[in-house]
């Protein structure tokens, strides 16, 4: 009798465990390897008895992310994120409470709960090639046609189109499009909007098209005592076949001075794109797109007062494998990293490969390698029952911020415990 009791609540057990498991998208690491690299030699950390297992999805209609890892045949810790009314929630098992993070957008739990509802072909993605764009020349000369209906007569003589716009007018103009703006947004205007709103300045404006290229000037012309004096600054417009360059110049003792300029330009027969932007010589960034190797480049350069960084994600696929490729650079700080991902379509369903990071400090070098398996499979999502008392990031005061360092001791303590008792091999 004893013996069917135990059967029976064994088995009741294990229908109320399925019954609370949801279906989500699973991702495991497993057989860890860790490389230290420094002047002193080459480092092997084994960690191949650790697992991290990442479990992503809604059960009771809440976005959830699921992280639980395990060593040495113990769990060490185990986390969740929720999104819960414009909120992400991060609790790690052993804290008292939460922590919340605001989204700070009231359009982003409802967009979260549709990126979690279409998982499943959020992760058959794939980031498609770019296969080139042409971008058509801008018809500059359009903008001579909408100036009668402005009261404004331009005047034309062959290929170019002169105008002028009073400085009374351009002040109205300016006062109508500020009583547009939302008052929340001029908060944020620092006074900008008064300052617009006050501004005394006429337009000389000239717009010409050769056929190959068209480019309108717009220059602000400062208004004193009802008369117009030289340029305070300049807009210009270029635009041609698959190239567009937009420059603000502003004058110094009559001298112009280029205080910022983008610049877009493609090739469709190479396939790429190149978008730059560079603020008075101090701030320049680059973004490209192009192919190489039979994968695709997004490339990312920024250099602002002195220092630099190179950004970059290559990805592609070749036979039934896909690759992907994320690279970051502070050549100034000598620091490197990058995250390689390959897999291939697994034989029992889902997807295995491997994760590879690369961390370069100087001389020295950390190497992290995993195996990857991704699948579908029936996951019990663990709930968090006090989101609404959890700190919030937002309003952290002392005694909050004291209570969190000690939550996230104890949260983290066998994950801590674990790593200190790894033993460090000089590597073969």
């Amino acid at each position: 009798m004893k013996k069917l009791l135990a059967l029976a609540l064994a088995v009741m057990l294990l229908m109320a465990s399925a019954a609370f498991a949801e279906s989500a998208n699973v991702t495991t690491l497993s057989n860890f390897n860790l490389l230290l690299i420094n002047d002193q030699g080459t480092q092997l950390v084994d960690l191949s008895d650790a697992t991290v297992e990442v479990a992503m999805g809604s059960p009771r209609g809440v976005p959830t992310i699921q992280v639980d890892v395990q060593g040495g045949g113990q769990a060490l810790l185990g986390a969740e994120i929720q999104f819960i009314n414009g909120y992400m929630v991060l609790n790690i098992d052993g804290m008292s409470r939460p922590l919340a993070v605001s989204m700070q957008m009231s359009q982003a739990q409802e967009g979260i709960e549709k990126l979690f509802a279409n998982m499943d072909s959020v992760s058959e993605f794939k980031l498609p090639a770019f296969k080139g764009v042409d971008i058509p020349k801008l018809n500059l000369t359009s903008v001579a046609s909408m100036l009668p209906m402005l009261g404004i007569t331009p005047q034309t003589s062959g290929q170019t189109t002169t105008f002028e716009i009073p400085a009374q007018y351009v002040s109205l103009i300016l006062q109508t499009l500020v009583t547009q703006i939302p008052a929340e947004a001029k908060a944020k205007l620092g006074g900008l909007d008064q300052m617009l709103a006050n501004a005394q300045f006429g337009i000389s404006g000239k717009i010409s098209d050769d056929g190959a290229t068209s480019e309108l000037l717009l220059d602000l012309v400062p208004a004193q005592g009802g008369a117009q004096i030289v340029p305070m600054a300049s807009l210009y417009l270029a635009s041609s076949a698959n190239s567009d360059s937009f420059e603000i110049i502003v004058y110094q003792n009559g001298s112009p001075i280029t205080l910022g300029k983008l610049d877009l330009v493609s090739d469709p027969a190479a396939a790429t794109v190149d978008f730059a932007m560079n603020l008075m010589g101090q701030v320049a960034l680059n973004v490209s797109l192009y192919p190489q190797d039979g994968a695709q480049v997004v490339a990312m350069e920024l250099k602002a007062q002195e220092q630099e960084m190179k950004a970059s994600l290559t990805y592609g696929e070749e036979g039934n494998q896909e690759y992907a490729q994320l690279a970051f650079e502070n050549p100034n700080q000598s620091v490197a990293a990058s995250a390689d991902v390959v897999e291939a379509p697994a034989a029992g369903g889902g997807k295995e490969g491997t994760v590879a990071v690369n961390i370069a400090l100087g001389s020295q070098s950390v190497i992290l390698n995993a195996d990857l398996f991704e699948n579908k499979d029936d996951v019990v999502f663990r709930t968090i029952d006090n989101a609404d008392r959890a700190y919030d990031a937002n309003r952290m005061t002392e005694a909050d911020n004291r209570a969190l360092a000690a939550d996230l001791q104890n949260a983290l303590a066998g994950l801590m415990g674990y790593l200190n008792s790894i033993q460090v091999q000089p590597a073969a």
